[in-house]
């Protein structure tokens, strides 16, 4: 359900898609015939073209309404959002172009669709930025806040009330906390208190007067849950239960019904559809063959330095695993000694690791070591954005004990990923890496792997 304020957020949005629009309108026609290129035949009448907003403006709401740009809750990055602008604008456009080929009372000019499709991209994306800017600014002054009640105290109950604090531009605020344990009692799970047992939900909820209700004890019975969301609902009360049981549901779920039985499974992942992964090759391709050409020079002298360091080969070749589970040879820059592993087996390198060379720390540090798997790339055993891939030895050891560790190898493994933008990486917590690649595999579109890309080069946590 929505509340009064979500409501008046998507209205407003709406109201200034529409201002935008016009606006969008405007500056077009005037850098069109004006500004840009005149066309020497006299200027055509505004007039024409302000009559085709009452055509133009369903089009491009129906649009955004298409790409979820009116969802009132939608935790979307606002590059994210950028994007949908970008692509809901373009079909807008293509539409009113085919609409005025047919149409012939009025002549429009198809060069000012072209500067209507530019003005359109920036300006509305720029009236959104300034709409999510003041609703943040609301939010963070602690005005039309969501308060939250937490039903159940878990590894998932203490991410989802650390994210919130991380995140005050949201709105939502956790206020109490119910536990199944009665030694939490009086606790307080960053900074949010534990008020009372899950027994005890129906005590609190109707005490508290919550806007929102979050389920993350995944021992209630089904009868329990019905009647939990039966009263949230009597008290128009917005009911939200996790659905991340040991990491086996995913954003991607869907529905297939058989007969009348709704059965649950997985979705296809984008990078399942063979046009998707044509594009995300093209990408790699050039992106790789222009890296490899600019950073040629730079690599020329890293070889140059390893061999001038002592014995030993240059690069380095391991043994990896990719995607559907098959192997491939890594290729890095060596910057550890020679049979550094000969004595220890597969190890996962530390800090200040004794094996290293003296220009591996240097490399290392700074990432060189990888620029070699620009030929992985290019051969198309890796993709340059995807889960890191890892040895055989660790694969066999983690899909024994980490749920869902095999979903990871339904695509190429990546130069760099979601994961390690976030400080994921080397020796970090294998479960938190899982759910930011399966995030990445779920949620894959090119202009994910550009934003992972250029965050990369500012993801100052690097790998020992």
């Amino acid at each position: 359900m929505r509340s009064a304020h979500q409501r008046r957020m998507v209205v407003g949005t709406m109201a200034v898609d529409c201002a935008m629009i016009v606006l969008s309108f405007l500056v077009a026609y005037i850098v069109r015939f004006f500004v840009a290129l005149p066309t020497g035949l006299g200027v055509p009448s505004l007039e024409g073209y302000l009559h085709a907003l009452f055509g133009v403006i369903p089009v491009y709401l129906w649009l955004f309404r298409e790409c979820r740009l009116y969802q009132p809750a939608r935790h979307m990055r606002r590059i994210e959002e950028i994007f949908w602008v970008i692509k809901a604008v373009t079909y807008a456009t293509v539409i009113l172009m085919a609409f005025t080929f047919f149409y012939r009372e009025f002549s429009y000019s198809r060069l000012y669709l072209v500067f209507l499709w530019f003005f359109s991209c920036i300006l509305i994306s720029v009236g959104r930025y300034l709409l999510i800017q003041w609703e943040y600014w609301r939010r963070v002054q602690k005005k039309d806040l969501i308060e939250v009640l937490v039903i159940g105290l878990n590894e998932n109950a203490r991410a989802f009330i650390q994210w919130a604090r991380n995140n005050p531009h949201y709105g939502q605020v956790p206020v109490a906390v119910l536990s199944s344990d009665p030694a939490s009692l009086g606790q307080l799970i960053e900074g949010v208190p534990v008020v009372g047992l899950t027994g005890q939900w129906e005590e609190f909820v109707q005490k508290l007067q919550p806007n929102q209700v979050v389920l993350l004890d995944t021992s209630l019975s089904r009868e329990v849950i019905s009647d939990l969301v039966a009263v949230c609902e009597d008290s128009f009360i917005e009911f939200k239960m996790g659905a991340d049981v040991h990491g086996l549901i995913a954003s991607n779920v869907g529905v297939e019904y058989v007969s009348n039985i709704p059965l649950l499974g997985f979705r296809s992942l984008p990078l399942d559809d063979p046009w998707n992964r044509f594009t995300k090759r093209i990408f790699d391709l050039t992106i790789s063959g222009v890296m490899g050409l600019l950073f040629l020079p730079v690599g020329l002298m890293v070889a140059l330095v390893i061999r001038l360091e002592g014995k030993g080969p240059i690069f380095y070749a391991q043994e990896r695993v990719g995607r559907d589970g098959k192997s491939f040879k890594l290729l890095k820059f060596r910057t550890m000694q020679v049979d550094a592993e000969k004595e220890t087996g597969p190890v996962w390198a530390k800090a200040d690791d004794a094996r290293r060379t003296r220009s591996g720390e240097f490399l290392r540090r700074w990432n060189l070591d990888e620029f070699p798997q620009l030929i992985n790339v290019l051969l198309g055993q890796m993709s340059l954005v995807g889960p890191r891939p890892e040895r055989p030895h660790f694969v066999d050891k983690f899909r024994e004990s980490v749920p869902r560790y095999m979903a990871r190898h339904k695509i190429k493994a990546g130069l760099t990923g979601w994961a390690q933008v976030h400080g994921l990486r080397g020796n970090t917590s294998i479960e938190e890496r899982i759910k930011y690649d399966l995030y990445y595999m779920e949620n894959w579109s090119l202009l994910l792997d550009v934003e992972i890309l250029v965050m990369t080069f500012f993801a100052f946590k690097n790998a020992y």
